[in-house]
């Protein structure tokens, strides 16, 4: 057993019987095995609560895709991950499902794993942190009535697009809602930002900025932000926001090397 293994926080699906079934059987057989376990329910109010996780080692995320999202961002930066697809639809992002959870015990304690690092992106409101996302920001229009222009700039160059909103995602993100807007997938560990249209009046279609640097928009009327998929936040017109990698990346725990993972997890 790995002696930097020695508390395991377990981060499960709220009211979810099947997430707490197998994290149930799992914590049993850790515990078993000398391994200190701490619970947390994940629920939609649970948020950048980071106090008191210092002492985490390792935390298994039990539940879909959107458990392990909200698990990141309540973590203290630096805890890898082990997601667990148990009452989930996808899991895209998992690496285990309920039926083989047990299986990993002997693997994780002798040590016979590797980190997957991801890059996250950060948005600022004029100038000031506001939240990270391993996924995606979702900008969208606030009033059905009205079309904003976006305002796009990079470095000193700039574009306008009249359109209903814009993604802006990492690659681990480009099969959430961008690919749901025709955007491209993208390999999970490539360091990148996708920039993809939400219906465009020009049918801009979606570009790829390959350098970590900080995009800048604004809209000419009110919009939503959508964090993850998860949080929605309002942005009101002229509003400067910025979007950059975030210096902290997520990291995940994994047992087998798949280089199409997230193409394999959709099917092909």
């Amino acid at each position: 057993m790995r002696k930097d293994i020695n508390c395991i926080a377990f981060f499960i699906k709220y009211n979810n019987a099947e997430a707490k079934e197998v994290s149930l059987v799992l914590k049993e057989k850790l515990i078993e095995k000398g391994i200190k376990v701490v619970d947390y329910l994940i629920n939609k109010d649970f948020f950048y609560e980071r106090n008191n996780k210092k002492e985490i080692d390792l935390a298994i995320a039990v539940g879909g895709d959107g458990t392990t999202l909200r698990t990141f961002r309540t973590l203290t930066y630096g805890i890898p991950v082990l997601s667990i697809n148990a009452g989930g639809t996808r899991g895209i992002l998992s690496e285990v499902s309920k039926g083989s959870a047990i299986s990993i015990i002997p693997y994780l304690l002798n040590g016979e794993y590797f980190l997957d690092n991801r890059i996250q992106i950060i948005v600022k409101i004029n100038d000031k942190a506001f939240y990270h996302a391993l996924n995606d920001f979702v900008f969208i229009r606030s009033d059905l009535t009205k079309t904003p222009t976006f305002h796009i700039s990079l470095g000193g160059d700039s574009l306008f697009q009249k359109m209903d909103g814009v993604v802006i995602s990492t690659p681990t993100g480009s099969t959430g809602h961008s690919l749901s807007n025709g955007g491209p997938i993208l390999h999970e560990n490539l360091e990148c930002i996708l920039v993809t249209p939400i219906a465009s009046v020009n049918r801009m279609p979606s570009f790829i900025i390959s350098e970590m640097v900080e995009l800048n928009l604004y809209a000419n009327y009110d919009i939503n932000l959508i964090i993850d998929g998860q949080q929605i936040e309002e942005i009101c017109k002229d509003d400067k926001i910025s979007i950059s990698r975030y210096e902290h990346d997520a990291i995940f725990l994994r047992f087998n090397k798949n280089k199409l993972r997230q193409m394999n997890k959709l099917g092909y």
